[in-house]
């Protein structure tokens, strides 16, 4: 159940330091199983240093928000724009971030950024949010299978230093008409 006290605020320098600990503990505790505690490290110093974040926080394409419950935070997430996306070239939306402490998971918070994330897409016209995650994060891939997302493609992505993600690409088209909808009178549906 979601608190009404949960808020989404644009991440400003004085939250790195909260940041950082936030991705610190979720990082170590969820990704620990599935990748070594080496490329842990490695991919939390590339994120969330004060130059990756300042950076990722100084785009006009890209928003990195903190999301707080009763004004503690509790997790995070990140978003930016892609002008392509696919075969197709759709205009989208990438989700590259969305952790929640684990103490806080099952509340609905995940959800309520993600929902967020899928307003801002729509919101400036991309026609598809996607994401990548890791084939062996099976909770994740559980959470965005419920929330309308299929899977695209396997992907490998080279991150440097001798680490790979082994992911799925995953999406959801955000322009399409619900599943309800009746066909209009031509007897097609419009997209």
């Amino acid at each position: 159940m979601l608190h009404e006290d949960a808020t989404l605020d644009t991440v400003t320098t004085h939250d790195y330091v909260y940041l950082r600990a936030l991705a610190d503990t979720i990082w170590r505790h969820h990704y620990a199983a599935i990748i070594s505690v080496a490329q842990i490290e490695y991919m939390l110093a590339g994120r969330f240093s004060d130059a990756a974040l300042r950076e990722y926080a100084q785009a006009s394409d890209r928003w990195l928000e903190v999301l707080r419950l009763s004004g503690t935070p509790v997790g995070y997430c990140g978003y930016e724009l892609a002008d392509q996306y696919g075969d197709e070239r759709l205009a989208a939306m990438k989700l590259g971030q969305l952790d929640v402490l684990e103490s806080h998971r099952g509340m609905g918070l995940g959800r309520f950024m993600l929902s967020h994330v899928e307003s801002r897409a729509r919101d400036l016209g991309r026609q598809v949010l996607f994401l990548q995650v890791n084939k062996q994060n099976t909770m994740a891939i559980g959470f965005y299978a419920a929330a309308g997302f299929t899977i695209a493609r396997e992907a490998v992505f080279d991150i440097g230093s001798g680490f790979v993600m082994d992911d799925y690409v995953m999406e959801k088209r955000l322009n399409s008409p619900p599943a309800h909808a009746p066909p209009s009178a031509s007897g097609r549906q419009d997209c």
